[in-house]
This record gives C-alpha cells, structure tokens and sequence, in this order.
C-alpha cells in the first residue's frame, strides 16, 4: 500500500503541474454542462413568415396583423408567389403564405377560402414550428374574428372555418430525420478525421522531436503547410467516402451542384487543419490537445444546428455558434443538398471558413515560429 500511494502521489503531483489540465478536467465538465442546459431547446420562439397578399383588404391585412401579434412570427412583405419560394430556398424566411384573391369577398359570403402555406422543410423540427405557429389562422379566436353575423337575423347552421390551409412542404416533403442529419454528419466526420491529424504536431513537441524539423531549410510556413497537406488529402477521402454511403445507403439528394459541395468541404477541411495546428501550438501535450479536441466538438455538435436549431437558442448563446466553422458548414451543405441553391447563394460561408482558415493558421505559424525562437 505504501508503494500504490507513493505512485499515485506522483500522478497528482503531475496534474498539478499541469494548470491547463487541471483547467480542462474540472473547467469542461461546468462548460458542457452549461452548454447543454442553454442550448437544448426544440421549442422557437422566433420565426419568419413571408406573405404575399393578392387581395389587398383591411381582412387580408387583419390576418397579416394577426401573425404579428402572435410574437413567434415576423411578417416579411412579398410581392409574388416565386418571391416567396425564393425567401424560403435562400433561408431568408422559414415560412410562405399566399392570401388568394378575392379572400373578403368569400368572407362576406360566409365561404371558405384556402390559403397556400410552403414551409422549409430541411430542417423537421423548424418545420414543425411552423405549422404550429402558422395555426394561429385557424384557431377559434381567428375564426370569430372573421365571422360576420346579421345582428337582425338568429344565426344559421354552423359554418365552415373561414380560413383553410393547404400546407406545401418544401426541400424534404417527407421530413426525413436522415435527410436533415446526414449533411451535418459528414461534417462531424471531418472534424473528428481532421482534429485528429492535424493535432499530431503536438507530438513532435512532446517528444522533443520538433526542433529537428525547426533546423531544416524551410520556413515554418512551409513546415506546418507541408505537414497539414496530407493531412487534407485524407480528410478530402473521408468526405468522398461519407457522400457516397449516404447516397448509395440513404439516398440523400443532392440537389446542388458537386463541385461547390466539394469546394465548401475543402474549404471546411483546412479550416479545420487550421484549427488542429492551433490547438497544437498551444498544447504541450498531446492529452491537452485531446480535451480541447472534445471541447470543441461537443460545442460544435451543440451549437452548430447540426442538432438543434440556432433560432432556437439564447441570443446571448447565439455569437458563440457563429464563431464556429461547423456551423458555416452546415449550413451551406445543408442549402446545396437539400434546396439545391447556387454556389453564390452561400458565399458568406466561404468567406467565412476561408477567414477561419488565414486566422488559425497565421497564429500557428506565429506560435510555432515564435516557440522555434
């Protein structure tokens, strides 16, 4: 027993040396746990809807009035039905509502009128929200709303609802969970094949083998470019492999085109090359560069809407998920394979990962070059 507590001793001794480990391992537990108490929410509060009203009346602008009120939606003006449609595939709304003509002419001739409701379906959950939030039409306060009784005359028979709506779900009609998990899944398997690569610099560090590689005639530019590039080509394999299984498996459209989905995981994969070779620059350790590792792929997964979607979450909360490249990835992937938009629709995604990318790997090659001085 005197041996076993002179061993364990020693390891305490070690891991109070360690102050970033001693961060990590009593640090990330809180973070997770905060984390996942504010960012687990299926319930949003804060949607968009766009109208385009063809009858143009004090009735059909009292139903747009009506959605305002209701405080989940925010009313977007259109002026046709393929605005609309546009709104919804460019993600600038999550739903579409078309008034017909002639909405208070049936009003008053107590006749039912159908409204056209489109809803972005790549994402189940928002979906679902929606129609929710889009019931507000058809509730009884709506209904008593646009009920009008002679005062002279008892009422008659009950009538029909003077609202109907015939729902028209977009980009995943079946609100497929595959279809919706799938792109973020090829994402999460980048980051797990990239991080993990690309923190193997820190090795070279722990084994006091890099300082070999600093006396070679190259420039650390060249160095750490020289040993993230296969690195990539790798990754760039896994995301072959990925896309093809879940077409082939799982037959997820890919609406878009191939070679902007391809170029937006490349420029996903360096992002995150970039990223492994900061964690490296800041780890002396390859047990510190794994717990940033599993931080910042649990926040990822969180945060990211690969799960759950960020108008659901905190807007305090909301800055941290845009200062993740998951994110951008997921929801460009997302828009080309599902809604099938042109590269240019999500170019804010590339220049965001290609930001992420010059910014990672100028402070690695600043870190790294000032670690060689």
């Amino acid at each position: 027993m005197r041996a076993l507590r002179a061993i364990m001793r020693k390891e305490f001794l070690h891991i109070k040396r360690d102050p970033r480990l001693v961060g990590y391992v009593l640090g990330l537990p809180v973070l997770i746990l905060l984390l996942f108490g504010s960012a687990l929410h299926l319930k949003v509060d804060d949607l968009s809807v766009a109208v385009y009203d063809q009858d143009r009346t004090y009735l059909s602008t009292a139903v747009q009035d009506r959605l305002r009120r209701d405080g989940r939606l925010t009313v977007v003006e259109a002026d046709s039905e393929a605005t609309v449609r546009e709104f919804l595939r460019t993600g600038r709304t999550h739903l579409g509502l078309v008034i017909p003509p002639g909405f208070s002419r049936r009003v008053a001739d107590n006749e039912q009128t159908i409204f056209t409701l489109l809803v972005d379906g790549s994402m189940p959950t928002l979906a679902q929200a929606a129609l929710y939030g889009a019931s507000v039409l058809t509730s009884e306060d709506a209904t008593a709303e646009l009920t009008f009784d002679d005062p002279d005359h008892p009422s008659g028979p009950p009538r029909k609802p003077p609202i109907k709506i015939n729902d028209v779900i977009l980009f995943n009609p079946e609100l497929r969970d595959s279809d919706f998990f799938l792109p973020g899944t090829i994402g999460i398997v980048l980051m797990l094949v990239a991080l993990a690569l690309s923190t193997g610099l820190v090795r070279e560090k722990e084994e006091q083998t890099i300082e070999q590689l600093w006396a070679t005639p190259v420039t650390r530019l060249e160095l750490i470019a020289g040993k993230l590039l296969p690195y990539a080509l790798i990754t760039t394999l896994d995301f072959t492999v990925a896309a093809v299984l879940a077409r082939l498996i799982f037959t997820l459209p890919f609406r878009g085109s191939l070679v902007a989905m391809s170029a937006l995981a490349i420029a996903f994969i360096f992002a995150l090359l970039a990223l492994g070779a900061f964690i490296s620059a800041v780890s002396d350790r390859q047990l510190q560069a794994h717990f940033v590792n599993v931080f910042v792929f649990i926040v990822s997964v969180l945060l990211s809407g690969f799960v759950f979607p960020i108008e659901a979450m905190p807007r305090w909360l909301r800055p941290v998920a845009f200062s993740l490249p998951m994110t951008y990835f997921v929801d460009g992937i997302r828009a080309l394979v599902l809604k099938g938009v042109p590269a240019l629709v999500i170019v804010g995604d590339f220049l965001a990962l290609a930001a992420f990318t010059l910014g990672f790997g100028g402070l690695s090659v600043a870190l790294f070059g000032k670690q060689a001085a």
